[in-house]
């Protein structure tokens, strides 16, 4: 009886150490929800679905942290893009679309986001986020705006 004791023992700290090593690789090696539904939802079509997704997005993103805003509603009210974009944190130039840009980036409006989009359409991806000075309307001082908030990949 004694040796069948001791076998137990062993078992279940054998059990534990390996989900103790489980649950560790998921907390450290495993991705957000949360990003990967943001990437989703900002690539659907429709949007009405993209609405509900949205919602879903920044109601996990709000309860995780990532998200810091007054309701869940002004969150929605304000958009799927702005929220999707503050969910990665920087804005990639290469494939927003002129109301992602206009809605997460601080001093592009409309006027300039059409004419980010137009000088992509004609000249090709961003090789670099200085490269976004040579759109019309768009000087060293955006620029410093902006700098922090946009990425090319």
């Amino acid at each position: 009886m004694d040796e069948e004791s001791r076998q137990k023992r062993i078992l279940i700290l054998l059990a534990s150490v390996v989900c103790a090593v489980m649950i560790g690789y998921n907390a450290f090696y495993v991705p957000d929800a949360a990003i990967a539904w943001a990437q989703n939802v900002s690539s659907s079509g429709s949007s009405r679905s993209a609405a509900v997704e949205g919602n879903r997005a920044a109601s996990v993103s709000a309860s995780s942290g990532l998200l810091q805003s007054k309701s869940p509603s002004e969150k929605v009210a304000s958009g799927l893009p702005s929220s999707a974009s503050q969910i990665r944190g920087k804005i990639n130039i290469n494939t927003a679309s002129a109301e992602e840009l206009s809605n997460g980036l601080d001093g592009i409006g409309d006027v300039l986001s059409g004419r980010i989009v137009e000088y992509r359409e004609k000249n090709g991806p961003f090789y670099s986020i200085e490269e976004i000075k040579n759109v019309s309307g768009i000087g060293d001082k955006i620029f410093e705006q902006i700098r922090g908030s946009i990425t090319v990949s």
